[in-house]
Order: structure tokens, then sequence, then C-alpha cells
């Protein structure tokens, strides 16, 4: 029996008028079983790569990965595929999502380091065959050391920035809200201001993800030091720019966190709002830094109360159906379960970020 013919631009027509996010990844989920049957293998890594994108930017980022293996497998069998149609972009579309592949492992802790570090190995393979994306490896090397060895993630650093950006280069905000994040992790202040400076005075184009990385950096050191008048200005900001779907945990737990002392009641609507969408993400970092928040908000509730009218998801572990919660079983769950999980990373790690981060915050409940 002949294979059905895949009508690939009348997919991605009907793809384009679709909003981003979930219902956009199961039509793309179903697209792709059909391109795989009609062994149409131009489509096959076309809608992976933007199911990838799609994950990584509106959704749970580890998602992306196992449809970036799939996309290296059929390349590397068919590579004359991508290249007959852009020789000069396929290069760039095989190692873009391969790094989709591998950015999210800093967020898996079940993911040993062993596995991570022959991932990079393969993409440094990928970067010298085709002599693009080396600022991006050096990157990539910094963001996982900065919770393993922050001495080391800072000379990782210094490379990335020394190299010059080609065609794989993230935009020039992100790169500069990284080295914002960076410089403040390494407690360099000035260089962080440094590194802002064109941001903060609008000389640069932000895109979809900027400036709330480097507003979160700021807002996170604020809240380490205790400086709850800088940190609540910048939580504010980032709550108007971050509140779009479940790739935003993060900007919403360190919000939550900052409005636990300057906006209780918005804190914890805040939590009650976007606790369900924690729920069976892959993406683990994301959960603890919500975790996180919803802690501090809980915590600094059961001081002042003994009981909270919620309405949480029925999938929490700690449901009512009678919508009435102590707050302080609520703080010590979520204090538990963030503890759990960064416990996991320090230990493949090798390290004690995440319990030097908890420690932190709770200094300042003090």
């Amino acid at each position: 029996m002949a294979k059905k013919k895949f009508d690939g631009p009348a997919v991605q027509a009907m793809l384009d008028r679709m909003p981003g996010g979930l219902p956009k990844m199961a039509v793309l989920q179903e697209a792709i079983a059909q391109a795989d049957a009609a062994e149409d293998h131009f489509w096959r890594m076309m809608l992976r790569y933007d199911y990838g994108c799609e994950a990584t930017f509106r959704d749970d980022p580890p998602k992306a990965i196992p449809v970036a293996a799939e996309f290296h497998a059929i390349y590397q069998e068919h590579p004359e595929v991508l290249t007959a149609r852009s020789p000069d972009g396929a290069p760039e579309m095989h190692l873009m999502i391969i790094q989709m592949g591998i950015d999210p492992i800093v967020a898996l802790p079940q993911i040993p380091m062993a596995q991570w570090e022959k991932m990079m190995d393969d993409f440094y393979a990928l970067v010298k065959q085709y002599r693009v994306g080396l600022r991006t490896y050096w990157w990539q090397m910094c963001q996982f050391y900065q919770y393993v060895d922050r001495e080391k993630a800072g000379e990782y650093f210094q490379k990335f920035w020394k190299t010059g950006r080609d065609g794989l280069s993230d935009c020039r905000a992100c790169e500069r809200s990284n080295a914002v994040r960076i410089s403040l992790l390494l407690g360099d202040r000035a260089a962080a201001d440094e590194y802002a400076r064109p941001m903060e005075q609008g000389r640069i184009r932000f895109c979809s993800d900027t400036p709330q990385k480097y507003w979160l950096a700021y807002l996170e050191d604020a809240l380490d030091r205790g400086d709850r008048r800088e940190a609540e200005k910048r939580a504010n900001a980032l709550y108007r720019k971050a509140d779009r779907d479940k790739s935003d945990l993060n900007y919403l737990g360190a919000v939550a966190r900052c409005w636990a002392f300057t906006d209780p009641e918005r804190a914890v609507a805040l939590v009650e709002k976007r606790l369900s969408w924690t729920v069976g993400l892959w993406d683990q970092k994301k959960v603890y830094d919500f975790y996180k928040g919803a802690w501090v908000c809980f915590r600094e509730l059961g001081r002042e109360k003994d009981a909270v009218a919620l309405s949480l998801p029925e999938a929490f572990p700690l449901y009512s159906a009678g919508g009435v919660y102590d707050p302080r079983v609520l703080a010590d769950w979520f204090y538990d379960h963030a503890a759990a999980i960064g416990k996991r990373f320090d230990a493949r790690n090798g390290a004690d970020w995440f319990r030097d981060d908890l420690a932190a915050a709770e200094r300042g409940l003090e």
C-alpha cells in the first residue's frame, strides 16, 4: 500500500494560526506521528524542531529533550533532506535543537552529571564540525556550573563573553541578562550594573524573555540581602511581564517570596492561582523556585493567621474539599518539598548550592 502523502505546508499554515503552548503542542504531536507514518523526513525534523521551541519557550523545557534526540537521529540518517532545502541553515538548526535537548539537563537532577558531560562532548564535536556555536558551548558550561562551582562558572563565563557572536548566539539582551546573573552570583554588583546599564537605559532591544531575566537576578539578590525596597520595585515590574504560562514559574516564585513581606494578600493569591502549573512539571528547578516562594508566603501568613481559605487544585497532595488550610502546614509542606528537590540537585552536582540558597531565604524570615 502506498504511503499517504504528508501535506507539510498546509499543516504549517494551520499551526501558524494557533496560539502557542499546550494546544499547539498536542497538534504538533499528532502532526509528527503523521509525518513519521508518511516517512517525510523533512517535516519529521521541522515539526520536531517546532515542538522543541514550544516546549522551551512556552511550556516545560525538558519536554524538548526527546524530540531533540529524535531530530538528531533522523538528521544523521538523512542529512541531505535538510541541507538540500537549507544548505546554510541546516547546521545551525541541528545545533539549535541539540542545544534545546541539553539546556534543560540543568533542571533535571535525575540525570547524572556524566550523562550531561557526554552530551556536551558530543555538542562540542558538532560545534567544531560546523565551525559555529562556540560561544553557546561556553554559556552551556557556565550555566550548569553556576550550581556546581561558582569560580569555575566565572571562568566559563569569561570564555563565553570573549568568544565572538555567531548565528547560534542568543539575543544580546539575553546574553547581558545572563551576565548580570553570573556577576551577582559572584558577588560583583558593580559588574552586574555595568552589564545591565544599556538595558536599563533602553538602548538594547528586548525579546520575549527580557527584561525578565535580569530583573529576576536583581530581585533574588535583593531578597537575599534583605533589601525589600529594591526587591519590591523589581517584583512589581517583573510580575507585569511574567505571568503568561508555566515557563514563568521561576519568576512567579520570586515575586511571591517578595510579596510575602510587601503585599501578603497578593502573594497568597498568586500562589493559589498558579500552583496548578507545577503539577506534573518536568522542570524541577522551576518547581523548586515556585515552592520556595510559596513556603515563604505561607510561613509569613502563619505568623498572623491560623487558617486561610484557598481554592487549590485537586491534584495538590494537601487538597481539602472544604478549602480551608492551616498556613503553617502549607509552609512546612512547601519547605520540605523544596528542600527535597534541592538535595537531589546538590547530590547530582556534588555541591551545596541549593542548601545554601534555601538557607539564604530562611535568613530573610528572621
